[in-house]
């Protein structure tokens, strides 16, 4: 197999998939989680809590090194290779190799793949080889579609978990580990923060939940889940442009959980290096 093909397809493909700007893509359907979730992930049909719960767990990896550092998000399958997206502090936790967890408990080596196109943003992308099973990957949604007061759905690994219950309405832990919440929109930036954050919601996440998928109430990943809400440090957050936002916004950002949509950029640079 010619390895520096498929890399270099793969990093095109993944630019493509993570594109939430203007541009609405699903990815194939995979046969590892029950037909009639994943048909209904894949519709405007809106999914129960425990839909959405089973959903999260299956294209939510736990990425570690010598211990947990974060979470992922099954984004692409090609042949027997699997693309992840995470946060790029989350591997600034620990020197490689990483490792990553699928929710079948399996472990495999993991790989990063050097995207230029997401150094401006707190993202960063993984490989690894599923030789045997088929795992489920994730339905790409626009983020321009959501509104505030959008139900959102975060479903992440946490090193703390407690049996101390979450604020939010909707949690429920698996394996003493897998955390899932619920929340509501609670901030749509007109432009992106330093590192990419852009959407604010009510969500309470911990830590190791970061490079979570952040879901709507169909299913469909709309950003990847960054930031807990309520920082210990308080300093003013700036745009990517320099600028700072204005009081009332600095006060909501800090008590928002903050996600990234991915850049519309990023799709325009991959049709311009095909062409």
């Amino acid at each position: 197999m010619n390895w520096q093909w498929l890399r270099s397809r793969l990093g095109y493909t993944v630019c493509l998939l993570i594109c939430l700007g203007g541009i609405s893509l699903a990815l194939p359907r995979q046969q590892s989680i029950s037909g009639e979730i994943t048909r209904l992930s894949r519709t405007s049909t809106s999914l129960s809590l425990e839909q959405l719960q089973q959903l999260a767990k299956k294209i939510t990896v736990k990425i570690s090194a010598k211990e947990l550092i974060g979470s992922g998000t099954l984004l692409r399958q090609e042949g027997q290779i699997y693309t992840i997206i995470t946060n790029a502090h989350v591997l600034r936790a620990a020197k490689p190799p990483y490792q990553v967890q699928t929710a079948d408990a399996h472990i495999y080596q993991a790989s990063v793949l050097q995207m230029p196109e997401l150094q401006q943003d707190d993202l960063a992308v993984l490989q690894f080889r599923s030789p045997d099973i088929v795992y489920t990957v994730a339905n790409v949604k626009d983020a321009c579609n959501l509104q505030l007061g959008d139900e959102v759905f975060v479903g992440g690994f946490t090193s703390n978990v407690t049996n101390q219950k979450l604020s939010s309405q909707a949690e429920k832990i698996f394996n003493n580990q897998f955390v899932f919440t619920s929340g509501k929109v609670s901030l749509l930036l007109d432009k992106a923060l330093e590192q990419g954050y852009q959407i604010g919601y009510t969500n309470d996440v911990r830590k190791g939940m970061s490079g979570a998928p952040l879901l709507n109430i169909h299913g469909e990943v709309v950003g990847i889940n960054s930031l807990h809400k309520d920082p210990i440090w308080d300093t003013p957050e700036v745009y990517q442009d320099g600028s700072q936002p204005e009081q009332h916004l600095q006060e909501l950002i800090t008590r928002s959980s903050m996600a990234v949509p991915i850049r519309k950029e990023i799709l325009q640079n991959d049709i311009e290096g095909k062409s």
